[in-house]
């Protein structure tokens, strides 16, 4: 008989006493604040401030979905997504394809010391050349902080 409880025990004590705990892709990323779709904001057209905007947010990936341009920043001390604008000087470069120029700036709340990633959404609708009569209908986004461009496609 004890021998038969044994061998009944030890394939239970295997199953439920050797489990570990299996990661998901959302525990990867931490503390990541998403923007909210009633915060979908469009660039802010600002000469003075983009002039005087000097100091890059820390850019982790960029990409553009339809008219959403989407920033992950790196972990960065702020506390509210809210506190992020894309500034951008209104000019649209005079080559063909278009370009914009374009910041990302952070209002710093000094009260705030958390360390934070952000994804951002922006919609950049308002970047498209209104007399680009080409058949591809193309505008590089530039985004200080970022080495690479984007390639946003309005046709």
């Amino acid at each position: 008989m004890k021998k038969q409880i044994i061998v009944f025990l030890i394939p239970v004590v295997f199953i439920f006493g050797c489990k570990t705990t299996k990661k998901t892709s959302t525990d990867n990323v931490t503390n990541l604040e998403l923007v909210a779709p009633e915060s979908f904001r469009k660039p802010l057209v600002d000469k003075e401030l983009f002039k005087t905007t000097t100091e890059a947010v820390l850019i982790d990936t960029l990409y553009l979905t339809k008219d959403t341009l989407n920033i992950f920043t790196k972990k960065v001390t702020g506390c509210d997504a809210d506190n992020f604008k894309l500034i951008w000087n209104g000019d649209l470069g005079k080559t063909l394809p278009a370009q914009a120029n374009l910041k990302l700036f952070q209002l710093v709340d000094a009260a705030c010391q958390e360390r934070h990633r952000f994804h951002l959404t922006f919609n950049v609708s308002s970047l498209k050349l209104k007399s680009d009569t080409s058949s591809t209908k193309v505008t590089l986004i530039k985004l200080g902080g970022w080495s690479k461009t984007a390639n946003y496609n309005h046709n």
